[in-house]
């Protein structure tokens, strides 16, 4: 047989071996990963606060800090109050407390924890102000983590104040948060300072 003749013999026959095999044939959709989270799109101030609770819930580092002020879209600045006795253990570390601190101590806490440790976060209060781009909340926390450190709490508990705002798209985020002790309990500012070395 001439080489052309045999080069041509082997294409068909692989066209045909192709066209059997089902690779051109449309395959089933794969399932959803199980590593998927909630975030709505906060279009209004109580959407944050179901935000929150779901970043904490699923320990989504991403989501926890899309809660917080974009500062790409918005003029405003974030800011976080530690309480008192936090700022001053941690003087430091919230001299200079910023949005990239917010993800060091969330990631570094869940680092710590187990695979599929719990974790929920209970806000109950009220927003004392809505305006149309801006809101206050105040209310108290009670936030569990199963982070696995010794002689530090796997919940705290407190109140705080949230003041949101809007960004250039009109989505709702923290711009500053105040954190107030509790008597006899941990503070979510020591879970921060601590986790945020």
């Amino acid at each position: 047989m001439k080489p052309l003749l045999t080069a041509r013999i082997l294409l068909a026959a692989s066209y045909i071996l192709l066209a059997g095999c089902g690779l051109f044939e449309t395959r089933d959709p794969e399932p959803p990963t199980s590593g998927s989270s909630t975030f709505v799109p906060p279009t209004s101030p109580d959407l944050v606060l179901e935000n929150l609770r779901n970043a904490a819930a699923e320990q989504s580092t991403e989501n926890f800090l899309r809660c917080l002020v974009d500062t790409l879209n918005s003029d405003q600045r974030y800011e976080f109050i530690p309480t008192a006795a936090a700022a001053g253990r941690y003087a430091t570390t919230f001299a200079s407390w910023s949005l990239q601190s917010e993800r060091a101590w969330f990631a570094a806490m869940k680092a710590f924890a187990e695979d599929n440790a719990p974790s929920s976060l209970v806000l109950t209060g009220d927003f004392s102000v809505i305006a149309a781009d801006s809101a206050i909340y105040e209310g108290s926390y009670d936030f569990t983590f199963r982070h696995g450190v010794s002689n530090l709490a796997e919940t705290v508990r407190g109140t705080l104040q949230f003041v949101m705002h809007t960004d250039r798209n009109s989505i709702w985020s923290i711009t500053r948060w105040t954190d107030l002790p509790v008597t006899d309990e941990t503070s979510w500012s020591e879970w921060k300072g601590r986790f945020a070395n």
